[in-house]
């Protein structure tokens, strides 16, 4: 009989340990980066053949994801205007500023880390969560750095005037200078940051909450947000319905334990006035955001990002925030993914199958993108430091790589289960598509480019002009497949769907909710100007002129190169680098507080 105790703890696997195989998983996302670089370059040599082969299989993959991706984000947005009005027509109260019935048992609390983050920008955040249906009912918790100066009074002011919105708020001073210690009893030091931040956070949370016994962990739900997340008023109330739903459920079988909740986050509220290198960015997380939350709807697999929520329960067990990481949130699903495998293999009861799942809820949480309020030019800059930050991530292929090979080491062979093999490799394959696809494709187009005008205009095995007719009907499809017909087939149809895709997400999500309704979220419309008299057309304009003239050359230096570099901090360093956050502006804090407005009327 397998039990917790002689299973060994996989879920733990950090790319840090001291152990050969940690070091090999560490390095195997560049290792496979250099590998695809010798093949194309054999290829562009030696045998063009490999060349075509390589590219038509990097563009056709690529192609397909990128579409798929753009198509489900547009089918998104018309489920987001269903869901809106179904707040609009079904839920009055949520105008008339009644507040609903307890009913339900579920705590909520929402964690908002943060580092050197204006005040004003956090008290517009709270502020619209005091909006939310049973806002009074909230566990807010501000989770501050020790390590920023002024921090400890900081949080007091907020406590101090939001202290009567909420059930309770508490403010957590994450200290410097704590450590990660790992399966093989080594230990590394934390790198400060978001997932160190919430580490320490959640232990406060949960001796905060638990210590006198009258809570218990099945009953809270934790919400982690940036510190300029603004949640939907009925984001809470969304989740507490499908949690109880599934907990009352005839025949229950402990879903609500293992289920994260992701709602598409759209850093759309400065986009009118933020610089170019931040506006493109927007458009491709918006893309992968809300089309990764649509296909949830449709039994795909999307990781959590950003802001989303968990049981606490689930939080705890797992330890689903390490110290030594970057990508905190990707982090979290994968440990909470990979401790559900382990749970249920220690139960001779259950078959080991991946029990963790992200439900989607299809009400936005709308957020900034990068400026500094430095000016434009510290932007790109800042911009920057995101950028390498977001690179990183690759870090989290390394991790999975590492927790495979641990549990399928210590599984016993009687968990093995086609679900098991498929769940894994499904999470492998995001997270390649996510971290090395686009880069190694980049690579092979851009190879098979320099032989093309290398060689006049000619490839070897591929004829001197290609119709898309001419390639559907001759041998002549792995040249078209590999872009030879036209070399930027592979770029034109997403372009058009990103486009599409962005136009709608503003329209859904900003433009056409700020009619509805006073409250914070609706009126976060992403201050848009007018073309024609139409906000709308502004905002077609606009994306089209981003996309089209500026978005591959954005994508060099804030796509291409930090890929790179991750891969090779990643390979030699791991997560040991310098966490420098991206300031973030909106229009209230650019708008004097009643205190600043009477400080200049005298």
């Amino acid at each position: 009989m397998h039990n917790k105790s002689n299973i060994y703890p996989f879920y733990n696997a950090n790319i840090h340990e001291d152990r050969f195989i940690a070091r090999v998983c560490r390095a195997l996302p560049f290792a496979f980066f250099i590998a695809i670089c010798l093949i194309v370059s054999v290829g562009a040599f030696r045998q063009t053949l490999i060349l075509l082969i390589m590219c038509a299989i990097m563009n056709v993959s690529l192609w397909l994801w990128l579409v798929s991706t753009c198509l489900c984000g547009i089918i998104g947005t018309f489920l987001v205007h269903w869901e809106l009005h179904k707040v609009h027509t079904d839920d009055q109260r949520l105008f008339k500023g009644q507040t609903p019935p307890l009913g339900s048992a579920l705590i909520h609390v929402i964690v908002i880390p943060n580092y050197k983050e204006d005040q004003k920008l956090l008290e517009e955040t709270l502020e619209s969560l005091s909006e939310a249906e049973d806002a009074r009912l909230f566990h807010i918790v501000l989770a501050m750095e020790a390590r920023e100066m002024g921090s400890e009074a900081k949080g007091a002011k907020l406590k101090s005037k939001f202290k009567d919105n909420f059930a309770r708020v508490d403010v957590t001073l994450h200290p410097d200078n704590q450590v990660q210690i790992h399966n093989d009893r080594t230990v590394s030091s934390e790198v400060p940051g978001k997932a160190s931040n919430l580490r320490w956070a959640m232990k406060q949370v949960h001796t905060n909450l638990c210590k006198d016994g009258t809570l218990s962990l099945d009953d809270i739900m934790v919400t982690v947000a940036d510190a300029d997340c603004i949640f939907h008023p009925s984001y809470f109330a969304k989740i507490s319905k499908e949690f109880n739903t599934m907990r009352e459920k005839p025949g229950n079988d402990q879903e609500h334990k293992w289920t994260m909740w992701q709602a598409p986050q759209l850093s759309y509220r400065n986009h009118w006035v933020a610089p170019v290198c931040s506006r493109t960015w927007t458009y491709i997380s918006s893309m992968y955001e809300f089309g990764g939350v649509t296909s949830l709807h449709f039994g795909g697999h999307q990781m959590v990002f950003s802001a989303y929520s968990l049981p606490l329960l689930l939080a705890c067990q797992a330890e689903s925030w390490d110290g030594d990481v970057i990508a905190e949130d990707h982090h979290c699903y994968l440990k909470s993914y990979f401790y559900a495998l382990h749970a249920t293999a220690s139960d001779d009861s259950m078959s080991c199958r991946p029990r963790v799942r992200v439900r989607p809820i299809f009400l936005p949480v709308k957020s900034t993108a990068v400026f500094s309020s430095d000016g434009y030019w510290r932007t790109y800059v800042e911009r920057w430091h995101q950028a390498k930050r977001h690179a990183q991530g690759v870090a989290e292929l390394s991790y999975t790589l590492l927790a495979t090979f641990d549990a399928l080491c210590s599984l016993p062979f009687k968990a093995y289960s086609f679900s098991l093999l498929y769940g894994l490799s499904n999470i492998i394959l995001r997270l390649f598509c996510m971290n090395l696809l686009p880069l190694c494709q980049t690579v092979g187009l851009g190879a098979m480019t320099f032989v093309w005008l290398y060689k006049d205009r000619l490839l070897p095995y591929c004829p001197e002009s290609l119709t898309l007719t001419m390639m559907l009907e001759s041998e002549y499809i792995l040249c078209g497949l590999a872009g030879t017909w036209t070399l930027i087939w592979p770029v034109v149809v997403p372009m058009l769907c990103l486009i599409v895709a962005n136009f709608l997400f503003v329209s859904s999500s900003f433009i056409n909710p700020a009619k509805h309704s006073k409250q914070i979220w609706y009126k976060e419309d992403g201050d848009f100007g007018a073309c024609c008299g139409s906000r709308k057309c502004m905002v077609f304009l606009l994306t089209l002129s981003d996309c089209v003239f500026f978005l591959v050359i954005m994508m060099m230096p804030y796509g291409l190169v930090v890929v790179f570099l991750g891969l090779w901090r990643v390979a030699f360093f791991g997560n040991n680098i310098t966490y420098v956050t991206a300031a973030k502006r909106t229009k209230a804090m650019d708008t004097p507080g009643k205190d600043e407005q009477s400080t200049e009327s005298q």
